[in-house]
């Protein structure tokens, strides 16, 4: 496991399949605690929300956790499962024994958090979502699996100084959020660099099409607020999908930019959460 030495932000959790990495920020004045739920990758989920969290409300409570294989987190070698994947973090969740919360999902995180809602939805009161993941990525993906399988096999045959060289272009290519400072960027770098290509990450990518089923076959119940983040190509895209409720205070707002909406407009993301959260009451 990789410990970030220079910081006392994250703190572990011991969950049936291994170690788990998360950062926690009581809420304050009855505010809900918003659990960020991260997009597939490896890097740490807290550094790649960081620019919203820093904009939000200072009241919010923060829960940021780096699944298994990912981030700062353990390898599992439990199998790739959303069950298996989901009910590693929901045992953090509950020992934290938190109030009322909020999903703020991206990307993947989206199938996780649509999950964690049907199955525990006892505490939730607002479903977030930056480009949630919908069954349109079968179709739109069909090799993405063999793809990364591919690529990782190929990353993990280089040497040693050959695998440190490709680790410092992350920067570089945009797998880190540019907004970051540049010891955050060195530290996400280094916990990405560290979780490349791993093992549970190409078992994931194998389980894509099982890992998905829930997103085609079910949806997000129209008692439930939402508010999705997307970008203005895919709008149409998320208005049928499942994420995107009939709740009178639903929205969906489409902005201009990449898949990474968050890393473009943090203070106005942070700003619309804040004000979607005061409108519930």
């Amino acid at each position: 496991m990789i410990i970030l030495q220079q910081n006392q932000l994250f703190q572990n959790f011991e969950t049936a399949g291994g170690t788990m990495s998360y950062y926690y920020r009581p809420p304050k004045n009855n505010r809900a605690t918003i659990l960020f739920f991260q997009a597939f990758g490896g890097d740490s989920d807290y550094y790649n929300f960081k620019t919203v969290i820093d904009n939000l409300s200072q009241d919010d409570g923060i829960l940021t956790f780096d699944y298994l294989g990912y981030g700062l987190s353990d390898l599992t070698d439990k199998p790739q499962t959303l069950p298996n994947t989901v009910n590693e973090f929901r045992q953090l969740f509950d020992s934290l024994k938190l109030g009322p919360t909020v999903i703020f999902a991206h990307s993947i995180g989206g199938v996780f958090g649509l999950y964690d809602y049907l199955n525990f939805s006892n505490h939730v009161v607002a479903f977030i979502s930056i480009e949630p993941t919908t069954y349109e990525v079968v179709h739109a993906h069909p090799k993405g699996a063999e793809s990364f399988a591919k690529a990782a096999d190929a990353f993990n045959q280089l040497t040693p100084d050959q695998k440190a060289a490709r680790q410092k272009d992350l920067a570089i290519q945009g797998d880190i959020n540019p907004l970051l400072s540049a010891e955050d960027a060195a530290a996400n770098t280094k916990i990405l660099a560290g979780k490349m290509y791993n093992r549970n990450l190409v078992a994931q990518t194998q389980n894509w099409n099982a890992m998905l089923k829930p997103v085609a076959e079910q949806k997000l119940p129209n008692h439930l607020p939402t508010l999705l983040f997307s970008t203005t190509k895919r709008q149409a895209e998320f208005k049928q999908s499942g994420y995107l409720t009939q709740h009178p205070k639903s929205r969906l707002v489409a902005l201009e930019g990449t898949h990474y909406l968050h890393w473009k407009y943090p203070k106005l993301i942070a700003k619309t959460t804040d004000q979607f959260i005061d409108s519930l009451g």
